[in-house]
C-alpha cells in the first residue's frame, strides 16, 4: 500500500508513533544537558579554589566561607530534580505506549515535561548568577 491508499487511521498512527520518538528524543536530550549540568557547579567551585601557580600581588583565592553554597546547592538540586522529571517524562510515555495510545499531549506528559523544563532553566539561570559572585 502507498500512502494515498493507507486508511486515515493507519497514517494518523504513523504520524502519532514519529511524534512520539522525537518527544522522547529531545526528552532524553535534556536529561543529557541536565547531567551535564550537575557536575558543572563543582568543577567549576574546585577551579576556582585552586591557587594560582605563582600568585600574583592582589590575586586572592576566596575563602570557602565566601563560597555561595546556598546558590550551589539549590542549582544542583533544580538540576537533579529536571533530571528525575525527565524520567517521569519517559515513564509517562511507556505508559501511553503500553495502553497502545501514542499521545505526546497526554496531561501527565505534558506536566511532568513543563516542569523537567523549568527546573532546567532555573538550575543553568542559578548557576550562571554563582559565577560573578565566585570572581
Amino acid at each position: 500500500m502507498n500512502k494515498e491508499t493507507e486508511p486515515e487511521d493507519v497514517r494518523r498512527d504513523e504520524g502519532r508513533k514519529e511524534a512520539l520518538k522525537t518527544f522522547i528524543e529531545q526528552t532524553k536530550i535534556l536529561i543529557t544537558l541536565a547531567s551535564g549540568f550537575v557536575l558543572a557547579p563543582p568543577a567549576v567551585l574546585s577551579f576556582l579554589r585552586k591557587p594560582a601557580p605563582t600568585p600574583s600581588p592582589g590575586c586572592a583565592v576566596p575563602p570557602v566561607s565566601a563560597l555561595p553554597w546556598h546558590r550551589f546547592s539549590w542549582a544542583e538540586g533544580l538540576l537533579v530534580a529536571s533530571i528525575l522529571f525527565g524520567y517521569l517524562v519517559l515513564s509517562t510515555i511507556a505508559g501511553s505506549q503500553h495502553q497502545g495510545d501514542y499521545d505526546v499531549h497526554r496531561r501527565a506528559t505534558r506536566v511532568c515535561s513543563v516542569f523537567q523544563i523549568v527546573l532546567y532553566l532555573a538550575g543553568v539561570l542559578l548557576f550562571l548568577t554563582m559565577i560573578p559572585a565566585l570572581l
